[in-house]
């Protein structure tokens, strides 16, 4: 599905508008990575106050499945949430868009960081929905991974009909607006015990969601254990 494969590129420009991006050149044998079980496609940016910027475009050929994600992690000082976005497509069976701004600090603890961080992304997700209207056809999919412990509660995972795709690429940019204004009035984390927290939870957010990945026994059979490990480590 052509909507599905441009996810990426259409995040992609949404970024470039906002944001001075600085291409990373990969090794090209991971860049761009084509088998007779499918193809990955990588790119990998940096930014101020960011550690990486990647956007990824996954195919599964045997069952036309294509996963296609844009993720911002913030570097070690500034504790801003992970930007994930998500289009997983299966065809004939769903189409599951996924949402959110990541929070890297416990937000019980550290309430002033929701109100500054996460409290926005439910009125995104409320946009989302209404932008999406009668395509949803589940606007609360439970994502089968322990993933789902490293979200906000304001995460948006729905399952949506085929004509609701052509309408994420407007998702995404509103995601993308939104988070690089939070992007822009962040300064660095000056506590030190915050920092330490930090470091914790950030460390934490990428080994569960590099271990939990539903696609992971797919992208095995299709590209085997070490690229795959290697395109998770870029990733994640």
């Amino acid at each position: 599905m052509a909507e599905g494969i441009q996810f990426a590129a259409e995040a992609k420009k949404s970024l470039e508008a906002l944001l001075p991006l600085q291409p990373v050149a990969l090794d090209p044998q991971l860049q761009h990575i084509k088998t007779a079980g499918g193809s990955v496609d990588i790119e990998f940016f940096r930014a101020d106050k960011f550690e990486k910027i990647v956007l990824c475009t996954i195919n599964i050929f045997e069952t036309e499945v294509v996963e296609a994600t844009v993720m911002a992690w913030p570097d070690d000082r500034h504790n801003f949430p992970i930007l994930w976005g998500n289009l997983t497509i299966v065809p004939c069976v769903m189409n599951v868009p996924i949402f959110d701004f990541v929070p890297l600090m416990d937000t019980v603890l550290w309430p002033d960081y929701a109100d500054t961080y996460i409290e926005g992304v439910n009125e995104l997700k409320a946009d989302s929905l209404e932008l999406l209207g009668d395509t949803v056809l589940n606007k609360d999919v439970v994502l089968p991974s322990k993933t789902i412990y490293t979200l906000s509660p304001y995460r948006l995972i729905a399952n949506i009909k085929e004509e609701g795709v052509a309408l994420v690429p407007q998702i995404t940019d509103a995601y993308i607006k939104a988070y690089v204004k939070l992007w822009e009035k962040a300064g660095p984390v000056g506590n030190a015990a915050d920092l330490d927290h930090y470091a914790k939870k950030r460390s934490a957010t990428r080994t569960l969601m590099k271990g939990n990945d539903p696609g992971y026994p797919f992208m095995i059979d299709a590209f085997g254990e070490e690229k795959t490990h290697k395109v998770f480590d870029i990733i994640f």
